[in-house]
């Protein structure tokens, strides 16, 4: 007879594996994207428009054929909205207008200290309990940021520090959606039903403000290559969102969290690719001591995660 206190079965293969790498590749290319796309004539919120409200729709359809339509209450539509607006419509907005400006390698390293701040801005509320090894991660991590703002020469440009610390805000925002999803998303609801409500509540709040603004964009816009960038930049969302439901279901959220080792590689490489240049120590300085922080914190992760797994006696 199974215990219904029993852990779901984890499937961490091959497979997953190669799953993750994807997603983290996956992930880390929509920051040359925000680039290419800015640098094309896309404005800024007329492309987080097409980036939510077109992968909202794309989502849909997939938990259409699925028979798992998000949920419509008044509790799931608070959720969708406020998470629209702290988990994708203003970091994404944010991101977008520091495209150009920043190298993308760095935006990528700077956006993963989510996990990090997760684990700060839970204790307070005491979804976490303090432990040594991941506040350990999070001084790592916060000592990379310090690399790359302190040094002179640690930035192509000394006018690159103010959108430094600009683009700061787009971890703390998503870590912020983190744990208001761990306290207010409604147990019903999955991980895509979720995403695609997060999507499409996103895409609404742009549409009056991008309206205001007048700064919508219009197929065909100034340059072919803007236009692929913004369904790049739509696809890459849906992927993301898809690989970590299926990550998670397989593998589970600890697993799935080692991605960002993958986004912050994966950030440097697509960096090379598209826009070539030299790197400066000081960055691949801080890289490490984010890496080193991120590693660190999914260790605490994993040793919380075995010492609260149950064990079973045989009964005879």
């Amino acid at each position: 007879m199974n215990n219904k206190n029993e852990a779901p079965k984890r499937n961490i293969g091959p497979l997953s594996v190669f799953l993750l790498i994807i997603a983290g590749l996956i992930y880390s290319l929509l920051f040359p994207v925000n680039r290419i796309a800015t640098e094309n004539g896309v404005p800024a919120l007329g492309y987080v428009v097409w980036v939510s409200l077109g992968g909202g729709l794309i989502l849909l359809i997939v938990c259409i054929l699925r028979c798992k339509l998000p949920f419509t209450g008044r509790r799931h539509l608070l959720v969708y909205f406020i998470g629209g607006v702290i988990g994708l419509a203003a970091p994404m907005t944010l991101l977008t207008l520091a495209a150009p400006h920043l190298p993308s390698s760095v935006i990528t390293m700077i956006v993963v200290l989510a996990p990090l701040l997760s684990y700060l801005f839970a204790l307070p509320v005491k979804l976490e309990r303090f432990r040594w090894l991941s506040v350990a991660g999070l001084l790592a991590g916060l000592s990379g940021i310090l690399l790359i703002l302190i040094p002179e020469a640690s930035l192509p440009e000394p006018g690159m520090v103010g959108w430094v610390l600009l683009i700061l805000l787009v971890p703390v925002l998503f870590a912020l959606f983190n744990i208001f999803i761990d306290l207010y998303a409604p147990p019903e609801s999955d991980g895509l039903q979720l995403g695609t409500g997060v999507l499409l509540a996103a895409g609404i709040i742009m549409l009056p403000i991008t309206a205001i603004a007048g700064d919508f964009h219009l197929f065909p816009g100034p340059s072919a290559e803007g236009d692929f960038a913004v369904l790049y930049a739509t696809l890459i969302n849906v992927a993301r969102w898809w690989l970590m439901f299926v990550i998670i279901t397989m593998a589970g959220a600890v697993f799935v969290s080692q991605a960002a080792y993958i986004i912050v590689l994966g950030g440097f490489g697509w960096q090379a690719l598209f826009f070539g240049g030299s790197v400066s120590g000081y960055i691949w300085a801080a890289a490490a001591l984010l890496l080193l922080g991120l590693a660190t914190n999914t260790l605490s992760k994993m040793r919380l995660q075995r010492a609260a797994r149950p064990r079973y006696r045989n009964s005879i």
